[in-house]
This record gives C-alpha cells, sequence and structure tokens, in this order.
C-alpha cells in the first residue's frame, strides 16, 4: 500500500539514517519504517491509498475563465 502526504511538510527517516522531507502529496518512500508510518497516518499527516493521487491539469482563473468575470460578482 501507497502512502501520500496530507500536510504542508513532513519528516522521515530514511533507511539510511537520513531525515528525509515530505511536501503534501509526495508518496512516502518505502524505506520509511512502518512504525514512523503508523505515527503519521495516526497524526492525520499521512493517507494511505492504492495509487497516488493525480494532480489537476487545469489551471484557476484562467484568461478564458468566464467564473471570475465581475458581471458574476455581488456588490
Amino acid at each position: 500500500m501507497s502512502y501520500i502526504v496530507k500536510a504542508p511538510l513532513v519528516g522521515v527517516n530514511g533507511a539510511d539514517g537520513k531525515v528525509k522531507y515530505l511536501y503534501c502529496g509526495t508518496p512516502v518512500p518505502s524505506d520509511v519504517s512502518k512504525d514512523d508510518i503508523e505515527r503519521l497516518v495516526a497524526d492525520g499527516l499521512v493517507t494511505g491509498g492504492e495509487e497516488p493521487s493525480k494532480s489537476s491539469t487545469r489551471r484557476a482563473g484562467g484568461k478564458n475563465d468566464s467564473s471570475g468575470s465581475d458581471a458574476d460578482r455581488a456588490v
């Protein structure tokens, strides 16, 4: 099972003893101990899933996006 970071930033210990910093959306490396993973899951910092989450390719607020037009906004 793969785990994905939910928090903005977490630090984990790798098998080599070095601290690894992982940002939100990053898969947790396979060399992280089960104890660390259990702690991160219990604290709500990572989530388990079968597949890594896919990031959206859609950009917010593009120039052709009519959802942000002034006509639609309440005054």
